[in-house]
């Protein structure tokens, strides 16, 4: 759709600062604040490439914009957002093994930085990260043990985040390039509304584990 509304992760088209709450454990009160949710639940044969498992953007050419999460040719996770030429914001969140049921869950609570203040500790502030490995999902580990990843870090900041963003929504590449080379199980993503809690270890647990029960549960 061509409607700016039609995707959470387009955050309405806006082209704006936002600041954060003072209560960190919320989303933004900022009237252009657009915050989101995403839940990708993934299988990969890791093959030799830089492949994105979901991307919102507009692509591979110099001075496009995007938002991903991809897997490099090591097999390493990793989020980012910025752009073509100008750099990202990127951290590096996991290892993946090749056969294996992995889940990541991504949160925004509105936050958008300019460069200057695009600091490893603002965009740790700014995103709510996870990741569950295989045997957290095979053994329907406790939403407790759903935690940040813990040897996540920013391996490159300081790049503005109040671009407006246009393009598309991919699962499984960036449009007709990198593609993913695996499986996707299932992607989740939702708004969340403006000066509220951000979702508690259960919510994104049933995110990851049972979309359609989220959305009966939390959603509705």
């Amino acid at each position: 759709s061509s409607s700016a509304g039609s995707n959470a992760l387009r955050m309405y088209g806006l082209s704006e600062l936002v600041t954060a709450n003072a209560d960190s454990s919320k989303t933004s009160t900022h009237f252009a604040s657009r915050p989101f949710a995403t839940a990708i639940v993934f299988n990969t044969d890791k093959n030799n490439s830089n492949q994105h498992i979901w991307n919102y953007g507009q692509g591979a050419a110099n001075g496009d914009d995007n938002i991903y999460l991809r897997q490099s040719s090591s097999g390493q996770l990793y989020f980012g957002w910025g752009r073509e030429g100008s750099g990202y914001n990127e951290k590096q969140l996991a290892s993946v093994a090749g056969g294996q049921w992995y889940g990541v869950y991504i949160a925004h609570n509105g936050t958008r930085l300019s460069a200057g203040n695009a600091t490893a500790a603002n965009l740790d502030a700014a995103f709510d990260i996870r990741v569950a490995m295989p045997n957290d999902i095979y053994n329907d580990v406790g939403a407790d043990q759903y935690l940040v990843t813990p040897s996540g870090y920013w391996t490159s900041t300081g790049v503005r985040m109040d671009r407006q963003i246009g393009g598309e929504f991919t699962i499984a590449g960036r449009g007709s390039n990198r593609s993913f080379h695996g499986k996707v199980a299932s992607m989740v993503v939702t708004t969340l509304k403006l000066n509220q809690v951000m979702p508690n270890d259960a919510e994104i647990k049933a995110m990851v584990t049972d979309p359609i029960g989220w959305v009966n549960d939390y959603k509705v």
